[in-house]
Protein backbone atom coordinates (compact mmCIF):
# COMPACT_ATOMS: atom_id res chain seq x y z
CA UNK A 1 0.00 0.00 0.00
CA UNK A 2 1.31 3.46 -1.20
CA UNK A 3 -0.05 5.40 1.27
CA UNK A 4 -0.30 5.43 5.24
CA UNK A 5 -3.17 3.37 6.95
CA UNK A 6 -5.86 5.81 7.90
CA UNK A 7 -8.07 6.31 10.98
CA UNK A 8 -10.52 8.60 11.64
CA UNK A 9 -10.44 8.71 15.38
CA UNK A 10 -13.32 11.40 16.32
CA UNK A 11 -15.65 12.14 19.50
CA UNK A 12 -19.51 12.58 19.19
CA UNK A 13 -22.65 12.78 21.47
CA UNK A 14 -25.10 10.82 21.26
CA UNK A 15 -27.15 12.65 18.49
CA UNK A 16 -24.09 12.59 15.94
CA UNK A 17 -22.52 15.90 16.64
CA UNK A 18 -19.40 16.64 17.20
CA UNK A 19 -19.67 20.61 18.22
CA UNK A 20 -21.85 22.23 20.49
CA UNK A 21 -22.89 22.87 24.18
CA UNK A 22 -22.68 19.23 24.81
CA UNK A 23 -18.98 19.63 25.16
CA UNK A 24 -19.13 21.94 27.88
CA UNK A 25 -20.94 19.09 30.25
CA UNK A 26 -18.50 16.61 32.65
CA UNK A 27 -19.81 13.53 30.87
CA UNK A 28 -18.13 14.80 27.60
CA UNK A 29 -15.34 16.07 29.63
CA UNK A 30 -14.44 13.04 31.15
CA UNK A 31 -14.87 10.62 27.67
CA UNK A 32 -12.43 13.87 25.72
CA UNK A 33 -9.63 12.49 28.34
CA UNK A 34 -10.19 8.65 26.92
CA UNK A 35 -10.22 10.24 23.40
CA UNK A 36 -6.82 11.61 23.87
CA UNK A 37 -5.50 8.84 25.83
CA UNK A 38 -6.21 6.90 22.29
CA UNK A 39 -4.94 9.32 20.23
CA UNK A 40 -1.62 8.98 22.02
CA UNK A 41 -1.87 5.12 21.69
CA UNK A 42 -1.77 5.33 18.20
CA UNK A 43 1.32 6.46 17.59
CA UNK A 44 0.33 7.90 14.59
CA UNK A 45 2.69 9.54 12.46
CA UNK A 46 0.52 12.25 11.98
CA UNK A 47 -2.70 14.12 12.74
CA UNK A 48 -4.96 15.60 9.92
CA UNK A 49 -7.30 18.33 10.95
CA UNK A 50 -9.85 20.07 8.08
CA UNK A 51 -9.73 24.02 7.50
CA UNK A 52 -12.90 24.58 10.17
CA UNK A 53 -11.08 22.80 13.19
CA UNK A 54 -7.27 24.50 12.48
CA UNK A 55 -9.16 27.98 12.32
CA UNK A 56 -10.13 27.47 15.69
CA UNK A 57 -6.89 25.93 16.73
CA UNK A 58 -4.66 29.32 15.50
CA UNK A 59 -6.97 31.46 16.30
CA UNK A 60 -8.70 32.72 13.49
CA UNK A 61 -5.19 34.32 11.77
CA UNK A 62 -5.15 34.93 8.72
CA UNK A 63 -2.15 34.77 6.71
CA UNK A 64 -0.40 38.21 5.33
CA UNK A 65 0.32 37.79 2.07
CA UNK A 66 2.90 39.78 0.13
CA UNK A 67 3.00 40.11 -4.15
CA UNK A 68 5.12 37.73 -5.57
CA UNK A 69 8.24 39.07 -7.53
CA UNK A 70 9.88 35.84 -7.77
CA UNK A 71 8.85 32.07 -9.37
CA UNK A 72 7.61 29.87 -7.21
CA UNK A 73 9.09 26.77 -7.67
CA UNK A 74 6.32 24.23 -9.18
CA UNK A 75 4.84 21.50 -7.33
CA UNK A 76 5.54 20.33 -3.36
CA UNK A 77 7.51 21.76 -0.71
CA UNK A 78 9.18 19.88 1.94
CA UNK A 79 10.81 22.11 4.83
CA UNK A 80 11.02 18.65 7.12
CA UNK A 81 10.58 15.31 6.58
CA UNK A 82 11.99 13.53 9.78
CA UNK A 83 9.55 15.08 12.10
CA UNK A 84 8.22 12.87 15.63
CA UNK A 85 5.24 13.86 14.48
CA UNK A 86 3.29 15.89 11.26
CA UNK A 87 0.31 18.31 11.93
CA UNK A 88 -1.61 18.38 8.81
CA UNK A 89 -4.38 20.89 7.85
CA UNK A 90 -6.64 20.84 4.48
CA UNK A 91 -6.68 24.28 3.37
CA UNK A 92 -7.14 24.09 -0.69
CA UNK A 93 -8.05 27.80 -0.35
CA UNK A 94 -5.17 28.60 1.64
CA UNK A 95 -7.00 30.59 4.56
CA UNK A 96 -4.75 29.66 7.72
CA UNK A 97 -2.29 31.77 8.72
CA UNK A 98 1.06 30.46 10.83
CA UNK A 99 3.62 31.70 12.55
CA UNK A 100 5.96 29.16 12.11
CA UNK A 101 6.36 25.65 10.41
CA UNK A 102 5.43 23.82 14.18
CA UNK A 103 2.25 23.59 15.53
CA UNK A 104 2.00 23.97 19.43
CA UNK A 105 -0.84 23.01 21.59
CA UNK A 106 -1.44 22.91 25.39
CA UNK A 107 -1.38 19.51 26.22
CA UNK A 108 -0.04 18.08 22.66
CA UNK A 109 3.26 17.37 21.86
CA UNK A 110 5.13 20.11 18.84
CA UNK A 111 4.11 18.84 15.46
CA UNK A 112 5.57 20.04 11.92
CA UNK A 113 3.06 21.54 10.04
CA UNK A 114 2.11 20.12 6.45
CA UNK A 115 -0.94 21.82 4.66
CA UNK A 116 -2.73 20.07 1.67
CA UNK A 117 -3.69 22.58 -1.14
CA UNK A 118 -4.51 22.70 -4.55
CA UNK A 119 -3.38 23.45 -7.91
CA UNK A 120 -5.38 26.46 -8.17
CA UNK A 121 -3.83 28.04 -4.23
CA UNK A 122 -2.80 31.21 -5.04
CA UNK A 123 1.07 31.41 -5.13
CA UNK A 124 0.78 33.84 -2.67
CA UNK A 125 -0.53 31.76 0.00
CA UNK A 126 2.38 29.08 -1.09
CA UNK A 127 5.23 32.02 -0.70
CA UNK A 128 4.09 32.80 2.39
CA UNK A 129 4.07 29.13 3.69
CA UNK A 130 7.92 28.56 2.37
CA UNK A 131 8.49 31.85 4.64
CA UNK A 132 7.31 30.08 7.65
CA UNK A 133 9.03 26.95 6.77
CA UNK A 134 5.73 25.07 6.49
CA UNK A 135 5.40 22.09 4.64
CA UNK A 136 2.84 21.47 1.85
CA UNK A 137 1.77 19.17 -1.15
CA UNK A 138 -0.67 19.86 -4.13
CA UNK A 139 -3.89 17.47 -4.56
CA UNK A 140 -6.29 18.24 -7.04
CA UNK A 141 -6.64 20.99 -9.53
CA UNK A 142 -9.40 22.44 -7.87
CA UNK A 143 -11.13 20.42 -5.37
CA UNK A 144 -9.05 18.08 -3.18
CA UNK A 145 -8.33 14.50 -4.26
CA UNK A 146 -7.62 12.21 -0.71
CA UNK A 147 -5.77 9.79 -2.84
CA UNK A 148 -2.82 11.89 -4.49
CA UNK A 149 -2.67 13.51 -0.96
CA UNK A 150 -2.73 10.49 0.74
CA UNK A 151 -0.17 9.01 -1.64
CA UNK A 152 2.20 12.03 -0.71
CA UNK A 153 2.44 11.83 2.25
CA UNK A 154 3.63 8.64 2.33
CA UNK A 155 6.22 8.98 -0.19
CA UNK A 156 7.23 12.39 0.65
CA UNK A 157 7.39 12.27 4.24
CA UNK A 158 6.91 8.37 5.22
CA UNK A 159 3.93 8.83 7.21
CA UNK A 160 2.38 5.31 7.93
CA UNK A 161 -0.24 5.57 10.05
CA UNK A 162 -2.66 8.47 10.11
CA UNK A 163 -5.55 10.17 12.37
CA UNK A 164 -8.07 12.18 10.54
CA UNK A 165 -9.87 14.23 13.52
CA UNK A 166 -12.19 16.45 12.21
CA UNK A 167 -14.22 18.40 10.94
CA UNK A 168 -17.26 16.40 9.62
CA UNK A 169 -16.43 17.28 6.38
CA UNK A 170 -12.95 16.18 5.77
CA UNK A 171 -14.36 12.93 7.79
CA UNK A 172 -16.71 12.10 4.73
CA UNK A 173 -14.25 13.39 1.50
CA UNK A 174 -11.62 10.85 2.99
CA UNK A 175 -14.00 8.20 3.50
CA UNK A 176 -15.97 8.89 0.25
CA UNK A 177 -12.90 9.03 -1.72
CA UNK A 178 -11.76 5.69 -0.68
CA UNK A 179 -8.98 6.22 1.60
CA UNK A 180 -10.05 5.99 4.64
CA UNK A 181 -9.12 2.61 6.35
CA UNK A 182 -11.04 2.76 9.98
CA UNK A 183 -13.29 4.45 12.23
CA UNK A 184 -12.78 5.02 16.17
CA UNK A 185 -15.59 6.36 17.35
CA UNK A 186 -16.19 7.63 21.05
CA UNK A 187 -19.80 8.27 22.41
CA UNK A 188 -20.47 10.56 25.22
CA UNK A 189 -23.50 9.93 26.57
CA UNK A 190 -24.50 13.49 26.31
CA UNK A 191 -26.77 15.21 23.70
CA UNK A 192 -27.85 18.89 22.82
CA UNK A 193 -30.30 18.26 20.05
CA UNK A 194 -28.67 21.60 18.10
CA UNK A 195 -29.67 21.11 14.56
CA UNK A 196 -26.99 23.23 13.40
CA UNK A 197 -24.05 21.64 14.87
CA UNK A 198 -21.54 19.37 12.95
CA UNK A 199 -22.17 15.50 12.46
CA UNK A 200 -19.46 13.19 12.27
CA UNK A 201 -20.03 12.71 8.50
CA UNK A 202 -20.94 15.63 6.71
CA UNK A 203 -21.17 16.06 2.87
CA UNK A 204 -19.55 19.05 1.28
CA UNK A 205 -21.25 21.00 -1.03
CA UNK A 206 -17.99 21.50 -3.03
CA UNK A 207 -17.75 17.85 -3.94
CA UNK A 208 -20.00 15.38 -5.63
CA UNK A 209 -22.65 13.39 -3.84
CA UNK A 210 -21.87 9.74 -3.17
CA UNK A 211 -23.45 6.80 -2.12
CA UNK A 212 -23.52 6.13 1.86
CA UNK A 213 -21.06 4.21 3.31
CA UNK A 214 -20.87 1.04 5.64
CA UNK A 215 -18.50 -0.35 7.98
CA UNK A 216 -17.73 -3.56 9.66
CA UNK A 217 -17.77 -3.63 13.51
CA UNK A 218 -14.13 -4.66 14.89
CA UNK A 219 -14.67 -3.62 18.63
CA UNK A 220 -17.04 -2.57 21.52
CA UNK A 221 -15.22 -1.04 24.88
CA UNK A 222 -16.93 0.66 27.88
CA UNK A 223 -14.96 3.90 28.62
CA UNK A 224 -14.88 5.83 31.85
CA UNK A 225 -17.83 8.37 32.02
CA UNK A 226 -20.87 5.83 30.68
CA UNK A 227 -18.89 6.67 27.04
CA UNK A 228 -18.58 3.77 24.41
CA UNK A 229 -15.68 3.23 22.18
CA UNK A 230 -17.01 1.71 18.93
CA UNK A 231 -14.27 0.66 16.22
CA UNK A 232 -15.40 -0.10 12.77
CA UNK A 233 -13.21 -1.54 9.32
CA UNK A 234 -14.45 0.69 6.37
CA UNK A 235 -16.26 -1.65 3.62
CA UNK A 236 -14.44 -1.04 0.47
CA UNK A 237 -15.99 -0.25 -2.75
CA UNK A 238 -15.30 0.28 -6.68
CA UNK A 239 -14.85 3.76 -7.09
Amino acid sequence: MNRPYIICHILSALDGKITGKFMGTESARSVSEEYARIRTAFHADAWLYGTVTTKEFTGYRKPELEPVTDNIPKGDFVAEKDAALYYISVDAKGEIGWESGTFRKAGRPDAHVIEILTEDTPAAYMAYLRSHSVSYILAGKEKLDCRIAAEKLYCLFGIETMLICGGGTVNWTFLQQGVMDELSLLIAPAADGSPTAVTVFEESDYMPPSPPAEFQLKGVEQLKGDGIRLTYLVKKKDL
